[in-house]
């Protein structure tokens, strides 16, 4: 079942920043020839032609088949070998009173296109791919995932020239489509009439950037022909020497993309004045050097797919000859999508939709007949190929279904069929020649009884024969038991071999025989209340909450079924039995019984850093002296040899250890909002005080990756410095490491504050959550910001200690309540005797684990 939105390009509004704009925009009459635009759930026999756009729009009547199916189509007849641009849109509008978003997937014909998840209520979310039709109709479906009734709000289909948007045999999805130039704040949307083939371009400025325009025309007449408006503007940066850097965040780390740049001098340069530019992706060359033309468009991209990884850095650089910064006007990414799914033959796809119209079936016969097989069309049964061969139709199924009228000679046409079951109809009538000779050869078992005016040419097949198939079916299904259950028996002897070799290993650590609590799998159940309660996820599985039998809360956390998982898990406990400090989360045991691997270890009431600071947490905002208390307690120095969250591991241990995934997730707060740093799954012990690791590959959450780490692979302390740095940005911000914002790309934090933080005079007041504006002194926030930035350094030879990271941060808390902090020191003094380490020899074995789970 499903729902349309009536009169969606009429009425939609869309909520764009926190400026509501109308989403179409002031046209001139142009040709549509090549459109067509779907207002979903408009009335029968309707149509209107929107005042804004000039653009004509139909009712969906004739292209969908409403029922109660999981998949529910549309049908449009388009030319096939013609490159199409295809939308979808969906504005949810609280069209069922429920307040409640519907999630639930977008297939073009077989094939998965895209999962919708709506931003909110009011947003319109747009879906569009470029794809080359191979029939004479696609299929746009909505696939129900029980999650909320799937709805669509409007279709439209746009013809591109077939010599743009080339990706060999692949259709390409649209990532982000950018007008670069767009003056600050503007947030204005073009579309048709200023784009000709209807493409969106949002508007996507920085605070390093500024804006170049001119008021003359540009010659748009490329291949490409991109939005004349859009390319009357170009983005360029503040300072002369800079880059124009795009900080892009693929959608899919393992897709492929395509990206397009389009350019336009939009100044008219002196003699003396020259653009030269040098384009590069993650440091790599990737085009130049060139020069735009003066008002007139040039679009540079691939030949082929990049491979998206966790992010791409675009830097577009002026050249050593050039006089002038880099622009940039507009630009486009796709994603690469493999619709490897084939449709079913075109011939069988004939012959059953002339029979389903001939008589008038429904069930769930929409889109594709045979595929995806998931939803292939009740009563059918088709073969699949695996050396590229598009599906048949091999079995058909008609009993029971109060057909009535004559035999379709459409029956004839499906080659393929070897079974065909016609029984307990109201079928009339002689049976197509076409039938009876193939099945006279033997190529078709055919099925015709309990018909008035049986034809004595297909007699009812004997009982004896049924008899006979029966049989078959249960010798057929009794091999398949058997086999089923033979592969059962070797999964559970593979899977107690490698569970046995897992904890062969980890009882080679003499260390965990002899320290903390090891529980049974059976306590593990009654600690957690059979699991009832999961309280959040670890680096390696879910996290629940528990209760010991003194009625002790704590949080355990279960290992997931990765190899990676269970090395983790050995880690940390290593780790945790043989480190004991005030900031970091008290390990009180471990389970290792059969396939449960579990740690235990006191419940932090307060949860972690990360929901505190969210915009989503409401009225309990934290002030700025809790943001500096807590920095404090995750970097905190107190007394001689007396260390806390990372100055104790650095330097409190010997050999020292890396954290390796310091985040703010990973900072967990208890009653007095004290900070405890959690999930040591990934960290390393180092050899030596000023040892460096190299890696084969980082490890870590990106944003919160040291990218020289990332870049050489050589992991050390400063490493720790750098993720903190990201940390107290957060703290100081109230944003995410990766700003995610609806205008926007999205955008690391360290981009965010840099162009702010690099002026003559800090905006600290943009810098500084807006949420608590006016409640700290800005010479203790100017502190703070230096300090994170200088974390954040790119080179970790730039980055302070984190014992100099403590004396400074513990300066800004003493600018804001000088007279609490004085005796700071003495305060912790007399925890001294829980903050050492277990034993060295612990941590070389800690180092030696780590290691092998690289």
């Amino acid at each position: 079942m499903w729902r349309t939105l009536k009169h969606f390009l009429l009425f939609a509004v869309l909520q764009f920043g926190g400026f509501a704009l109308n989403l179409m925009l002031l046209v001139h009459a142009q040709d549509q020839s090549g459109f067509i635009s779907i207002d979903c759930g408009l009335a029968t026999n309707s149509s209107y032609t929107e005042k804004k756009t000039g653009i004509n729009y139909i009712s969906d009547e004739g292209f969908i088949e409403t029922n109660e199916s999981t998949r529910n189509c549309y049908k449009i007849n388009v030319t096939r070998g013609t490159r199409y641009l295809i939308r979808a849109s969906f504005l949810y509008g609280n069209y069922d009173d429920q307040y409640r978003l519907p999630e639930f997937q977008l297939h073009l014909g077989p094939n998965l296109w895209d999962s919708v998840k709506l931003e909110n209520a009011s947003t319109v979310a747009n879906k569009e791919l470029i794809h080359v039709p191979l029939l004479n109709y696609i299929h746009v479906c909505l696939v129900d995932t029980n999650k909320g009734v799937p709805f669509i709000s409007a279709i439209e289909l746009r013809t591109l020239p077939n010599n743009t948007y080339v990706a060999e045999a692949w259709s390409l999805a649209l990532d982000s489509r950018y007008d670069t130039g767009q003056i600050a704040n503007s947030k204005q949307l073009y579309r048709y009439p200023d784009d000709i083939y209807d493409r969106f371009w949002y508007g996507n400025d920085r605070d390093e950037w500024t804006q170049l325009n001119t008021s003359s025309s540009i010659d748009t007449n490329n291949t490409y022909q991109p939005s004349s408006v859009v390319m009357t503007t170009a983005a360029t940066p503040k300072n002369v020497d800079d880059s124009l850097n795009i900080f892009w965040l693929p959608s899919d780390n393992s897709g492929k993309y395509y990206i397009y740049m389009h350019f336009a001098e939009v100044e008219k340069l002196q003699g003396n004045e020259s653009r030269q530019l040098d384009i590069t992706t993650n440091g790599e060359p990737y085009f130049g050097p060139f020069a735009p033309d003066y008002l007139s468009v040039s679009t540079i991209f691939s030949l082929s797919d990049w491979s998206g990884g966790q992010y791409i850095t675009l830097s577009i650089s002026k050249t050593g000859n050039s006089t002038l910064p880099p622009i940039l006007n507009a630009f486009e990414t796709y994603m690469v999508k493999d619709f490897s799914e084939l449709e079913t033959n075109q011939q069988d796809v004939n012959a059953i939709t002339n029979i389903k119209s001939a008589h008038n079936i429904k069930r769930n016969w929409q889109g594709d007949p045979c595929s995806p097989q998931v939803y292939s069309w009740e009563g059918l049964n088709c073969t699949y190929y695996e050396n590229g061969q598009q599906p048949r139709i091999t079995s058909l199924d008609l009993s029971n279904n109060k057909l009535k009228g004559s035999i379709p000679e459409f029956l004839s046409h499906l080659p393929k069929l070897t079974i065909l079951k016609l029984d307990k109809n109201k079928l009339t009538g002689s049976v197509p020649k076409g039938l009876i000779q193939r099945r006279k050869d033997g190529f078709l078992s055919f099925s015709f009884c309990e018909n008035p005016n049986q034809s004595e040419q297909v007699p009812c097949e004997l009982k004896k024969k049924h008899r006979t198939n029966i049989h078959l079916a249960v010798y057929i299904l009794g091999f398949f038991i058997l086999l089923s259950t033979i592969l059962a028996v070797l999964w559970v002897v593979f899977k107690r071999k490698r569970q046995h070799e897992i904890k062969k290993n980890f009882y080679k650590n003499e260390f965990l025989e002899s320290q903390g609590q090891r529980f049974t799998y059976s306590e593990i159940v009654k600690i957690t209340n059979n699991f009832a309660s999961i309280i959040g996820r670890g680096g390696f599985g879910k996290v629940y909450l528990g209760a010991l039998k003194n009625e002790t809360q704590v949080a355990v956390k279960l290992l997931g079924s990765s190899r990676q998982g269970s090395n983790e898990f050995r880690n940390e406990v290593i780790l945790l039995m043989s480190a004991h400090h005030r900031n970091l989360v008290s390990l009180i045991g471990y389970c290792d019984e059969g396939d449960t691997m579990a740690l235990v270890y006191d419940y932090v009431a307060n949860g972690n850093l990360e929901q505190h600071i969210s915009s989503d947490v409401g009225k309990n905002v934290l002030t700025w002296k809790e943001r500096l208390q807590i920095a404090v307690d995750a970097a905190r120095a107190h007394g001689r040899n007396i260390f806390a969250g990372l100055e104790y591991l650095h330097n409190g241990c010997k050999p020292p250890i890396v954290h390796r995934d310091l985040k703010t997730s990973n900072i967990l707060l208890n009653e007095k909002l004290q900070a405890k740093i959690a999930d040591f799954g990934l960290s390393k012990g180092l050899a030596t005080e000023s040892a460096t690791h190299v890696s084969t590959a980082a490890k870590g959450t990106f944003g919160y990756l040291d990218p020289e780490y990332c870049s050489t692979g050589q992991l050390n302390k400063k490493s720790d410095i750098y993720s903190f740095g990201i940390v107290l940005l957060e703290l100081i911000t109230g944003r995410a490491a990766i700003i995610r914002d609806l205008e926007q790309l999205p955008i690391h934090i360290c981009q965010w504050v840099r162009p702010k933080f690099e002026k003559i005079e800090i905006e600290i007041e943009s810098i500084v959550d807006s949420r608590i504006q006016g409640t700290f002194l800005k010479s203790s926030a100017k502190k703070s910001i230096e300090i994170a930035m200088a974390c954040v350094s790119s080179t970790s030879i730039q980055r302070p200690d984190i014992t100099v990271v403590f004396n400074d941060l513990k300066e800004c808390l003493e600018i804001e309540m000088p007279s609490e902090i004085t005796n700071v020191t003495e305060a912790y003094e007399s925890d001294e005797s829980d903050d050492t380490i277990s034993s060295s020899g612990s941590i070389i074995k800690t180092s030696h684990i780590s290691s092998e789970a690289e």
